[in-house]
């Protein structure tokens, strides 16, 4: 009978290729991985090369007659001139504020501790972790410390000096590696803007044939609603940046336009940056007076308020709309991968794989109409 048949043993051949199909995954995986860094600097550089291209795009509008690479010289011009121009205007301010900040809110960080110590649990807030594991240790260590209080000292300020010199070391290392980035991104997405197609042309050859014009068509959607998240996202970061900064020379907290531009920047980063943003104004707040220091965190939930309530949904009803779940997850997942630098590019890349994953899978392969941002 048929049924008593054995099953024909599977070809070598077959087990071979889905071997090395495996492989090839496994190693592609791991590849990614050790350049995850390099990758995500080629998506900052393809974020500047959208904002140069979509400014160019615009400018070509207003002005018919003008060619592609002309209108990219024009937009670089522009941005050049802009950024010199607010660098002349502003740049001394926001050097000294910037190093009245980093020398005040140390201070306040300081004083703030010695705040929560006085709690009735804030010895044990602030030193609990730190200490876990050496509890047994620390009557000896204190009773050393008396004895030895003028030795100590002396080996304190030389460990004082020796981990200033050590932090402004890491602090400009940090520095050069930041500046080097800067200017690799900036290179890249010079190179983008330029010749875009020769990268896209690129892509598209890891793809089959029949494959090319759909994919070809999801990066061009990619790059458009990239665009829209962008100059949506730029407006909200200016009305956020404008309003603390009006805000706070009304209240009278010092340093008010680097508090501002730094609350305008990290608005880039829904949720996560906001909070962050509002730390140091609120130290700083305090430090003047209680009355300052409640009326800027009220400022700031006013501020939070209208851009989450008013002007981000006006602005999202034309440009790119993200669920708050999906951006908070991607924040979390690209933050665990790539760290700072993902927390930062997460919500982008969170826009570019929904427009990938709406086309190319669910209505490619799943057969399903949505709607994908934007496509027209």
């Amino acid at each position: 009978m048929s049924s008593d048949k054995k099953k024909e043993p599977i070809p070598a051949s077959i087990v071979a290729q889905y071997t090395l199909v495996v492989v090839g995954i496994i190693a592609a995986s791991l590849f990614v991985w050790q350049i995850r860094d390099a990758l995500l600097v080629a998506f900052a550089g393809v974020i500047l090369a959208t904002v140069i291209t979509g400014i160019a795009y615009k400018l070509r509008q207003l002005v018919p007659f003008i060619s592609r690479p002309w209108s990219l010289a024009a937009v670089g011009i522009i941005l050049i001139l802009f950024i010199s121009s607010f660098g002349l205007i502003f740049g001394p301010q926001i050097a000294e504020e910037f190093e009245a900040l980093t020398n005040r809110l140390p201070q306040q960080i300081m004083d703030l501790q010695e705040s929560v110590r006085e709690w009735p649990l804030g010895e044990q807030l602030l030193d609990g972790g730190m200490n876990s594991g050496t509890e047994g240790n620390t009557d000896e260590s204190n009773n050393g410390n008396n004895r030895q209080g003028g030795e100590t000292n002396g080996q304190g300020n030389s460990q004082t000096g020796n981990m200033s010199g050590a932090m402004l070391l890491e602090a400009g290392t940090t520095f050069v590696d930041i500046l080097g980035i800067i200017v690799v991104t900036v290179f890249i997405g010079i190179f983008f803007a330029v010749d875009p197609v020769i990268y896209k042309t690129g892509l598209t050859l890891l793809v089959t044939k029949k494959r090319v014009d759909r994919v070809s068509e999801a990066l061009e959607v990619s790059a458009n609603a990239l665009w829209q998240w962008l100059t949506g996202q730029f407006i909200s970061m200016a009305f956020v940046g404008i309003s603390i900064i009006i805000g706070l020379s009304i209240i009278g907290v010092p340093l008010a336009l680097l508090l501002g531009l730094i609350a305008g920047l990290f608005d880039f980063v829904p949720y996560a940056g906001p909070i962050a943003a509002f730390l140091p104004a609120i130290l700083l707040a305090f430090s003047e007076d209680p009355q300052s220091g409640l009326l800027t965190a009220l400022l700031y939930l006013v501020v939070q308020q209208l851009e989450g309530n008013v002007v981000t949904p006006l602005i999202q009803h034309q440009k790119v709309y993200l669920p708050p779940a999906v951006v908070i997850l991607s924040i979390v997942a690209f933050g665990v991968i790539f760290g700072v630098p993902g927390v930062i590019l997460a919500t982008p890349l969170a826009v570019i794989t929904m427009v990938l994953v709406g086309m190319l899978y669910v209505q490619d392969v799943l057969g399903k109409d949505i709607q994908i941002p934007g496509q027209e």
